[in-house]
């Protein structure tokens, strides 16, 4: 069903194909959801050409959309916010556009940012892509309201405008998604909690995103304009990513990273750094341990050789920069694993039975 493309609880499409009039799309109104509640919803749609398939959760006050659209037409949108919303809008793959008032803000591939939705109409445009990539998640007003602590600091003009009912964008140039936002976008695509604790993994995810994405406008503001790169030079920062996360046998040095994609070691250190907010040698040995902790945990792998996969010539050198990044040594990794689920799904329990 089409309705599913926006929300998969969705009350109303209008399509009028004669007069090539944009489709309507009526938010369900999310903060009926009962406390105990969790709607978790996995399907396809289509619209003319286009198609995608997508994931959703919603629970009291939050609802996460996560999906794939493949776009051979332009599309245009019209949503109708039932209660003033919330939205984390994050572009992993292809571009999105939004019309708001008499301003329009095209999210592109590897951006994000933050936008105020009072109840009310919203234009939005898919581009022709053979896959764009999304993660929206809704915030009730009250929901975000209660994280914020008061109205001083960076987001004085943001809650003002909430308070206003002005809808409007947090930053004024969409922001780079950087790479531990990147790790938990791709829990939300990759991984399906158990049922006895979806709703708090969900919730600690969708905080933890959201801290991340003040932390970084905060850091923008400090910066100004030196913290935009053209789009080409993102895309170059990509291909040195999908080179590591490729090859995390091989040690790459700068200046060979800065070859293999067109540029040199000075913008190769000061790019990546601007859009995933870390070192190439940061980002490279996180990625390496992410990958032994997986490795380790799906079995089957002798410790020296999840050390060889991931780039190390010695075990002895792979044991220490596993205990120093996830504080235990790699063959204790699944029972502390193990352990710590136990302990969640029990704290799960408490609060559901508090009412929390």
């Amino acid at each position: 069903m089409i309705e599913n493309a926006i929300n998969p609880v969705q009350l109303d499409v209008i399509y009028n194909r004669l007069e090539k009039k944009p489709v309507t799309f009526l938010y369900e109104d999310f903060l009926k959801v009962f406390d105990d509640t969790f709607v978790e919803t996995e399907d396809d749609f289509f619209l003319d050409q286009n198609k995608g398939r997508f994931n959703a959760y919603i629970t009291p006050g939050i609802h996460v959309w996560e999906g794939s659209i493949s776009i051979s037409t332009p599309r245009k949108l019209i949503v109708t916010t039932i209660r003033p919303a919330v939205q984390m809008i994050f572009c992993t793959k292809g571009s999105i556009t939004y019309h708001l008032n008499d301003t329009v803000n095209k999210v592109d591939k590897a951006h994000h940012n933050v936008l105020f939705l009072p109840a009310g109409d919203m234009m939005m445009e898919w581009h022709p892509s053979e896959s764009t990539n999304l993660v929206i998640i809704s915030l009730s007003a009250d929901f975000f309201t209660r994280l914020m602590t008061s109205n001083s600091g960076i987001l004085q003009q943001f809650q003002k405008a909430m308070t206003s009912s002005d809808a409007g964008w947090l930053a004024k140039k969409n922001m780079n998604i950087y790479q531990q936002s990147i790790f938990i976008l791709q829990k939300f695509a990759n991984t399906r909690p158990a049922t006895s604790h979806k709703r708090l993994f969900v919730e600690a995810k969708v905080i933890e995103l959201l801290g991340h994405q003040l932390d970084q406008f905060e850091e923008m503001q400090e910066k100004g304009n030196s913290y935009s790169l053209k789009a080409v030079e993102i895309e170059k920062m990509y291909m040195v990513r999908s080179i590591i996360l490729n090859n995390l046998s091989h040690h790459y040095s700068l200046i060979e990273l800065a070859h293999l994609v067109g540029t040199n070691e000075c913008y190769l250190k000061d790019h990546f750094k601007k859009v995933f907010g870390t070192t190439v040698y940061g980002f490279t040995q996180k990625a390496k341990m992410e990958k032994a902790k997986e490795l380790i945990l799906i079995g089957g792998k002798k410790i020296s050789e999840v050390a060889k996969t991931t780039g190390f010539k010695y075990t002895s050198h792979f044991t220490s920069s596993f205990k120093k990044h996830f504080g235990v040594l790699p063959n204790k990794i699944k029972l502390l694993f193990l352990i710590g689920l136990q302990e969640f799904e029990c704290l799960s329990v408490m609060f559901c039975e508090s009412g929390f």
